[in-house]
């Protein structure tokens, strides 16, 4: 039905055999982002949705089509958050991406993804860059910190910074 023109009524058949996927495929195959989308998000599983959303975004980045600030409303919704300061930064916005970081740092946004990137560390064996960006996910990675330095006595002072290097010193003596 789709290659005779009738690309609503193929999304409906698609729909109707449980593979919506293809239907989103198809209708972003066809220019319909707007209608992918909002299929993706009534009968697709999150992460089936979040790989149409990605798509769009990319699609609204391209020289093409150019809408950059739309993109970025995409990929807020999705919660790329490191990707939308990157792509305030890409655009010279660096008012609004040092204002955007800071906000997520200060709501802890970032701290997750820093565990997260620290846990993948120590699951490729790379012990000390795990520490690294575990001491930088604040609270929420000191639980990390002990495991990979359990039974050796601490934290390296290579890994901590300057001050708490220091107060590391002041509560031993």
């Amino acid at each position: 039905m789709i290659a005779n023109g009738k690309l609503a009524e193929g999304v409906q058949l698609l729909c109707l055999i449980d593979k919506a996927a293809d239907a989103c495929r198809y209708l972003q195959t066809y220019g319909e982002w707007n209608r992918a989308a909002w299929l993706a998000k009534v009968r697709l599983n999150p992460a089936e949705s979040s790989d149409v959303l990605k798509r769009w975004a990319e699609h609204l980045c391209s020289p093409q089509v150019n809408q950059k600030s739309k993109a970025i409303l995409v990929l807020l919704s999705l919660g790329c958050f490191y990707k939308v300061g990157e792509m305030l930064h890409s655009m010279r916005y660096f008012d609004r991406a040092a204002l955007f970081i800071e906000a997520c740092l200060k709501y802890g946004v970032m701290e997750a993804a820093f565990l997260d990137y620290a846990r993948l560390l120590r699951s490729l064996g790379l012990r000390e860059g795990a520490a690294l960006w575990a001491s930088r996910a604040g609270s929420a990675g000191e639980q990390l910190m002990e495991e990979l330095f359990q039974g050796e006595g601490g934290v390296p002072e290579a890994i901590l910074g300057e001050e708490d290097a220091e107060v590391g010193q002041e509560s031993t003596e």
